[in-house]
């Protein structure tokens, strides 16, 4: 047998040999480890080609889903340790996606790789972000109607890996239109618990000082009144927690839920 034929082709098979794409999810606040809305996007990925795996974290929101939770804001500083520390972990490339205040954890972690982590950065291959509370306003997938995240726009650079930011019109986690009463509202409270209230107090003190509480300025006091209308959409309207169930706007192709979306876009990967 001519050696010289074998070897094209084992070399063919060899290249296309492709490695698990390990997928970390992390869930939004209140949600159980498994039956997530993270996990309609998994469970329509091939599992000979992706591995998934779960971050562990409190998901809390001071007294949700527990009364002796941590802050949001304490929960997202830890869980942004774990997960660089899982990304770390993983022997090959890495999709990390995020709902609500875990796309918050997945979108501060692929910032800070993007632009000083450089092992996390060479392991990340895409990020996908389902209603970002930090949700740049430049960054869709689909329609884009203006608007930013509730905790004000925080950038994701894209050189280095995708990034897919889904939002839906009407969630004013991910798309409230600029409101400043919502902005200090989520500013004021992101170290709120009731474990511990001189946290709190400490970082609304430092926040003040800083200048990022505009309560007492006519267009924040003029603003109230559509920060309510907005914030029906969370607490009326099933605009935060429909993601899997209504169709994405603005991208070709049959009608798709935002999930459903997500999981073509990664499945899609090289």
């Amino acid at each position: 047998m001519n050696a010289g034929l074998i070897a094209p082709g084992l070399a063919a098979a060899v290249r296309a040999i492709k490695p698990t794409i390990t997928v970390i999810r992390c869930r939004g606040i209140g949600e159980p480890m498994s039956q997530n809305t993270l996990q309609t996007v998994t469970d329509r990925l091939d599992p000979k080609r992706f591995k998934v795996i779960e971050l562990k974290w409190s998901a809390s929101f001071g007294p949700v889903p527990s009364r002796d939770g941590d802050s949001f804001g304490v929960s997202v500083e830890q869980a942004e340790r774990f997960l660089l520390q899982l990304i770390i972990d993983q022997p090959g490339p890495v999709v990390l996606i995020g709902y609500s205040g875990g796309a918050q954890v997945v979108g501060n972690v692929a910032a800070r790789a993007s632009l000083s982590l450089p092992a996390i950065r060479a392991k990340i291959i895409a990020v996908g972000l389902i209603s970002d509370p930090s949700r740049h306003n430049a960054q869709i997938i689909g329609e884009n109607r203006g608007g930013q995240g509730i905790m004000t726009g925080r950038f994701v650079p894209e050189d280095h890996f995708k990034v897919w930011q889904l939002s839906a019109w009407g969630d004013p986690i991910s798309e409230q239109p600029n409101i400043w009463a919502l902005e200090d509202l989520a500013a004021g409270i992101e170290f709120w618990s009731l474990k511990d209230p001189a946290a709190w107090m400490k970082d609304i003190g430092r926040k003040a000082l800083a200048g990022r509480f505009r309560f007492w300025e006519p267009r924040s006091l003029a603003s109230w009144g559509l920060a309510y209308q907005w914030s029906l959409g969370y607490t009326r309207d099933h605009r935060h927690t429909s993601y899997h169930l209504e169709h994405i706007r603005g991208v070709p192709g049959p009608p798709r839920t935002y999930t459903e979306h997500l999981a073509k876009l990664i499945g899609n990967l090289a």
